[in-house]
């Protein structure tokens, strides 16, 4: 029996784990699936009311369409006469970082993340081919990409787009999803830990996305700058082009046959690059709460601060470039609602800073909740360490990473744009505006901080709200979202910085809000008992 099941294919049992997954894993599947499709679906409702004429289309492309700065972040427009043209343009930047993301999710959570689990070992302990569980996680995200691919066309041709160009944006989708889908097995094998797989897989978006948003920005001719600007290259409703889906479609065999090439080399809950072990004893900072916490979100932060600094510098250099065409041209003023070029970068660059620091929070979260799940956060309370003293000392490293997040990313853009422009006045803005978004973000970490401590369960929820300050911040007016609803992005309240001058009663309400979330938070986790694993 056993050299039976050692000359087995690689693949044995392969439908069972695929059947396996569907049931455990179908409720996320179905999620990313109806997530993508719902935003795509949303826009394209929302265009027809906004540009119902063909005037008011062709108003669109010459002014929105022909700014660099919506080109750096929306990426090369084609058939902006036309609805669906708007709606592939103002999905742009949402969608080419959700897309990935969802597609990466999927991956890592049925490949590494099981791993990591231990349930892949008890899989291929039994009559479970070694090539088995990554190949189920591919047939799972094909099935997720076309679900997503399925409801988003139902959605387009429903809002009234032609069926044909709708047909061909969804494949590009569906392609796209698959590509870094692949990604993220890849990454699922390098790595040993979900949690580094994710921040890898999140980095390479990230700096495919800035590589596409550099050459659009500036106006180069480089359609094959890397595989975000392949999207836009389908040019679903304009003249659709093939190879843009042929080089997913390769890209994605060539990274799924590399990935299967690693799992079947390296040892099972190994990596193929093997974590640095740390030193034999820890620092005298470990026997406290505040070192242990740096030395636990450190990772994440780091991570965080040097995208953010890289996204801030990137879109810094386009300064000069947008401030020019919009200062020039009146309507593209009007038409973006700034009165100085330059803010039109500044205050779309912060929004993603913002972002990213509160990204550093909610995650800060989930790593505490991890370390409770894992009985550590016990282990620790067992000593002299007090619940208060370990919560405040906690979130007070949280909220210390986010805000450095913050400043840094804001500082690397002002003096992005100093260079770019030669006014000193830029690293001013930058660093204002900045500081105007420090309580939005702290009361985002401080509803992360009371959700963890009411309960575990509903701690991710939290992602909810940064989704919906990056919601807000790039498609609240595509979307026609209520000013009511746009209110409950802490960002939307503060004011568009530096665009508007921030509102005070808003950062004293938020910064009274998060104190009292904060003592929530204590009073909640010092009655609640401990989640063990």
């Amino acid at each position: 029996m056993i050299s039976e099941h050692r000359s087995s294919p690689p693949t044995t049992g392969t439908g069972r784990t695929i059947l396996l997954g569907l049931h455990t894993g179908w409720p996320g599947l179905l999620a990313v699936a109806v997530l993508a499709a719902a935003l795509v679906t949303a826009i394209a409702g929302s265009i027809e009311a906004l540009y119902p004429d063909l005037a008011d289309r062709q108003q669109y492309a010459a002014t929105v369409g022909d700014s660099p700065a919506t080109r750096a972040f929306n990426g090369q427009g084609y058939g902006l006469t036309t609805t669906g043209g708007i709606t592939a343009y103002e999905v742009g930047f949402m969608g080419q970082l959700l897309f990935p993301v969802l597609a990466l999710h999927v991956a890592l959570r049925h490949t590494r993340a099981e791993e990591e689990a231990g349930r892949t070992e008890l899989l291929t302990a039994a009559r479970v081919g070694r090539l088995a569980p990554l190949a189920s996680a591919a047939v799972l995200l094909t099935l997720t990409a076309l679900a997503t691919g399925a409801l988003m066309l139902t959605g387009m041709v429903g809002a009234g787009l032609s069926v044909a160009g709708s047909v061909w944006y969804c494949a590009g989708v569906v392609l796209l999803m698959h590509f870094f889908g692949t990604v993220g097995m890849l990454l699922g094998q390098l790595t040993q830990s979900a949690r580094t797989a994710y921040l890898a897989g999140l980095s390479v978006t990230t700096l495919a996305y800035l590589t596409r948003a550099i050459v659009d920005g500036l106006g180069w001719n480089a359609p094959w700058a890397g595989p975000l600007a392949w999207a836009a290259e389908v040019r679903a409703f304009a003249d659709p082009q093939l190879w843009p889906l042929v080089a997913y479609a390769v890209g994605s065999l060539a990274l799924l046959t590399l990935a299967g090439l690693l799992a079947l080399r390296r040892d099972l809950g190994a990596g193929v690059i093997a974590p640095r072990p740390g030193p034999p004893r820890g620092g005298p900072a470990l026997g406290t709460v505040v070192g242990l916490a740096w030395r636990l979100t450190r990772a994440a932060f780091l991570t965080w601060a040097g995208l953010a600094v890289l996204w801030a510098a990137c879109f810094g250099v386009l300064t000069e470039e947008v401030a020019s065409l919009v200062d020039s041209n009146p309507a593209l003023a009007q038409a973006l609602g700034v009165e100085h070029g330059g803010d039109v970068v500044t205050s779309l660059a912060l929004v993603v800073i913002a972002l990213a620091a509160t990204a550093v929070a909610v995650q800060g979260s989930g790593r505490l909740g991890a370390e409770e799940s894992a009985d550590r956060l016990g282990a620790v309370l067992a000593t002299r360490v007090s619940c208060t003293r370990l919560w405040l000392g906690w979130w007070a490293v949280v909220a210390a990473t986010s805000l450095a997040v913050l400043g840094l990313g804001a500082l690397a853009l002002g003096l992005a744009s100093w260079a770019a422009t030669g006014e000193q006045d830029s690293l001013t803005t930058a660093l204002d505006a900045g500081l105007g978004y420090t309580v939005p973000v702290l009361f985002t970490a401080a509803v992360a901080a009371a959700l963890r401590a009411l309960s575990p369960r509903i701690a991710p929820a939290a992602w909810a709200l940064v989704a919906w300050i990056g919601l807000v911040g790039f498609l609240a007016e595509t979307l026609r979202i209520p000013e009511r609803a746009r209110d409950l992005s802490p960002l939307h309240l503060v004011g568009t910085l530096p665009q508007d001058e921030p509102s005070v009663a808003a950062i004293l309400g938020l910064g009274a809000g998060a104190v009292l979330l904060l003592a929530v938070s204590v009073a909640a986790f010092r009655r609640r008992d401990l989640r063990a694993s």
